[in-house]
């Protein structure tokens, strides 16, 4: 664990910057865990008794092997190797725990999720959907007057959801590695840092947005399009974000704690990333879209037409291969039969199995069929427990 001292923590909080965070070194290991210190947060509580989870340990599971920079390691020993930035992780089946360890983490500290976050903005379009209030084929201007003669004006809500808007705001080393990148401006506007002397608002670097490309085409992972759904969301519902999530999903849960929303200096909910709870509750989360659900929620928070919706989403292999994350994807889970991405989750299989990753390698994993989910937290810039994933939810041990 990293030194708890005033001093240090002083000394940490002082250095949060952009450029720090990305370094996935020690002030990125402090912040993950102290956001709420360093940031305006709305805090979501659950209004019910934590529970649902059963504890049923498999030890065969840590014997899993994957193969790794270090080697062919088990989970076990890949968690225990003091270079893996492992801080938790949990496997749940039909609500019981069958692996969990902390070897970085207390189980009781709140965590970053990063862009495992992403698929909440998603949900709260899904059922504004359902609700009638959103037709997808419709452009964001239809919706979000702050938008409506930009650029992302005429992109439609669904191609906002699956990541191909055709605009200048896609994530890769490229666009992390330059300062004027608008990924880079979104991240420096929500962290209240100035460029150029100014102090930008997250929604000035969406409506300054070019369109560069023809929207459709190929997926364009960004973290400002799902900030994009995160305006829509509340446009269309007249609620700031962290209020409809805690009407549509926190306040149905049996959740340990609260989660934490942190928000721009102007009070926007960083919904495509910058949330944190406790592990457990984030693997409740993915447990939502399982048959274990009323385990962990007082009523039915994702619906079967929403499933379905997300797992018959995906376009064609073209379309994920030929964005810049799609082989990206395939090479970090070691898996070569990933379908595509859909609806803000990053890979869908043939078997119906859902995957989000994050920043400095945070995951959630979830297979409906299975009932399984498996949720992780980390602070690494090597992304490697993806590789345990689909290794764990094939294994017989778990049918």
């Amino acid at each position: 664990m990293s030194d708890q001292s005033a001093d240090y923590a002083y000394r940490m909080r002082s250095q949060v910057s952009i450029p720090k965070l990305l370094e996935c070194g020690d002030v990125a290991h402090w912040w993950c865990t102290h956001i709420s210190e360093c940031m305006p947060t709305a805090l979501i509580h659950s209004p019910y008794a934590p529970g649902g989870l059963d504890d049923a340990p498999n030890d065969a599971v840590m014997d899993i092997t994957a193969e790794t920079s270090f080697g062919t390691l088990s989970l076990r020993d890949f968690l225990a190797h003091p270079q893996s930035g492992a801080r938790g992780i949990v496997v749940i089946k039909s609500g019981k725990i069958v692996a969990e360890s902390y070897p970085d983490l207390r189980a009781d500290q709140p965590h970053l999720w990063a862009s495992c976050a992403k698929p909440t903005a998603g949900l709260m379009v899904e059922h504004l959907i359902d609700a009638g209030l959103i037709d997808e084929s419709k452009g964001i201007g239809t919706y979000v007057a702050a938008l409506r003669d930009t650029d992302w004006g005429t992109v439609s809500v669904r191609d906002v959801m699956d990541m191909t808007p055709g605009m200048d705001c896609e994530e890769n080393d490229a666009t992390r590695a330059d300062p004027g990148s608008n990924a880079i401006r979104a991240f420096m506007a929500e962290f209240n840092h100035p460029r150029n002397g100014r102090v930008e608002t997250l929604l000035e670097v969406l409506q300054a947005s070019r369109r560069v490309a023809t929207p459709g085409e190929k997926f364009e992972y960004g973290s400002p399009c799902t900030q994009v759904l995160v305006y829509l969301a509340e446009a269309v519902s007249g609620l700031p974000w962290a209020e409809l999530f805690r009407r549509n999903v926190w306040s149905h849960m049996r959740a340990d704690g609260p989660f934490q929303a942190h928000l721009t200096p102007d009070g926007v909910a960083l919904a495509h990333g910058v949330v944190s709870s406790r592990l457990r509750d984030m693997a409740r989360f993915g447990m939502l879209y399982t048959p274990s659900w009323p385990r962990v929620a007082t009523q039915q928070v994702v619906d079967d037409v929403v499933l379905a919706r997300i797992r018959s989403g995906v376009r064609d292999r073209a379309f994920f291969m030929n964005g810049y994350d799609g082989p990206v994807f395939v090479d970090r889970l070691g898996d070569d039969t990933i379908l595509g991405n859909a609806r803000q989750w990053d890979c869908i299989w043939p078997d119906g199995d859902l995957y989000k990753g994050g920043f400095m390698d945070q995951g959630l994993y979830v297979s409906p069929d299975r009932d399984l989910v498996i949720a992780y937290f980390s602070t690494t810039a090597e992304m490697q427990l993806t590789r345990y994933l689909r290794p764990i939810a094939t294994s017989d041990l778990l049918s």
